[in-house]
């Protein structure tokens, strides 16, 4: 599967910043878009569904964030297309230490991925590795 866009979604814009440095650290040709909430990630989806070459490879999901937070995310993208959800690869990113939140999101088959804050480009790196390898 190869990766042409990453969708960064969290509320702190230092965190999305951080986190495409990491992902310009890897040193691969990849698009880094950033949505501050669940619902402006929605709508930058929306725009993209008709465009594969646009839609998101990777998806970094914060849990807690204003507006809309990343468990109501995961029920709306529920509804998009499986051949769409099939080349996306959604990461969920905390801070909370809560058990609770590990335990929902393996249970989401939309989640692959499940990491402590902050992210690394180790942590990137090994995601890209792991889903994207050719």
């Amino acid at each position: 599967m190869n990766i042409n866009s990453i969708l960064l979604i969290d509320d702190d814009e230092s965190t999305n910043f951080i986190n495409s440095v990491f992902i310009q650290k890897l040193d691969i040709e990849v698009d880094v878009y950033k949505a501050l909430n669940g619902e402006e990630a929605l709508e930058l989806l929306e725009d993209s569904k008709t465009d594969p070459d646009f839609f998101p490879c990777l998806i970094s999901l914060d849990i807690n964030m204003p507006v809309m937070n990343g468990w109501t995310f995961l029920d709306k993208y529920k509804s998009y297309p499986q051949e769409i959800k099939d080349k996306c690869v959604i990461v969920m990113t905390t801070v909370s230490e809560d058990d609770k939140d590990l335990i929902r999101a393996n249970k989401n088959e939309d989640v692959k991925e499940f990491y402590q804050k902050p992210m690394s480009d180790e942590k990137f790196g090994s995601l890209i590795n792991t889903y994207f390898a050719e």
